[in-house]
């Protein structure tokens, strides 16, 4: 069992999360191998796990002649109850030309093309126009989240929940959790579950994240390499060597 786990041109783990997944696939006996641009990997094997930045994982699947459907998880119609806000599709010319102001973007294709981010005028535009083309993106209503965590869900079970931002006093509602997974009907083996509370203490789910490619928050090395081995399984439909 090999792990390719992706560095920077000095040999250092390209992130914290790289390190974090080095520790754990070490951790159950996985032959660790170091790259630095996925087209270095010249071994075909779908059951050796890829672990890196979203762009590189999804090259990988390409290099190996496997299909993803070319959109993010984002908004489950299945939990669209537990958004809790106006969520639409859109895109930057569109709400640049209507002026909708006070309103959260992301991109709705290309993850990596911009950061999320507020708009509250016609400067927050700047880099966003393309005049070559108009970029599909998600709209949201903005709700001022006090705390944010993410769950990781593993086989339809938590598997860890980490506070990534907020205040460290307050709690989450884990039955608001398990109701969520229950009514996700097509989830995947991994991914995550981003739930904020506001200041009136309102529960909202966030987003939701897909499995192969997401920050550790501090989760476990061993729980990461479980998770990740989870959902390259999946994709790869291949064996998942840490199902248990």
């Amino acid at each position: 069992m090999k792990a390719y786990i992706q560095t920077e041109q000095s040999g250092e783990f390209y992130n914290v999360n790289a390190f974090i997944a080095y520790e754990g696939f070490k951790k159950f006996g996985f032959e660790i191998k170091k790259f630095i641009d996925v087209d270095e990997i010249l071994d075909k094997n779908p059951d050796d796990i890829i672990v890196g930045g979203i762009g590189s994982v999804r090259k990988r699947l390409q290099n190996l002649n496997i299909l993803r459907q070319n959109k993010e998880i984002d908004y489950p119609e299945e939990l669209e109850p537990f958004l809790k806000r106006k969520i639409w599709s859109s895109t930057i010319n569109e709400i640049f030309n209507k002026k909708e102001w006070n309103i959260f973007i992301k991109p709705q294709v290309e993850t990596k093309l911009f950061a999320g981010k507020v708009i509250k005028n016609e400067m927050d535009f700047l880099g966003l126009i393309d005049n070559e083309r108009d970029t599909q993106i998600w709209c949201s209503e903005l709700v001022n989240f006090k705390t944010e965590w993410r769950c990781f869900i593993r086989y339809k079970e938590i598997l860890d929940i980490r506070r990534y931002k907020g205040d460290w006093d307050t709690k989450i509602d884990i039955n608001i959790v398990k109701d969520a997974i229950s009514k996700f009907t097509l989830q995947p083996n991994s991914y995550a579950l981003d739930f904020g509370i506001d200041e009136n203490g309102e529960i909202f789910l966030v987003e939701v994240n897909d499995g192969h490619s997401l920050g550790t928050y501090g989760i476990s090395s061993t729980n990461y390499a479980k998770f990740l081995s989870a959902r390259w399984s999946e994709l790869t439909q291949t064996k998942d060597y840490l199902n248990f």
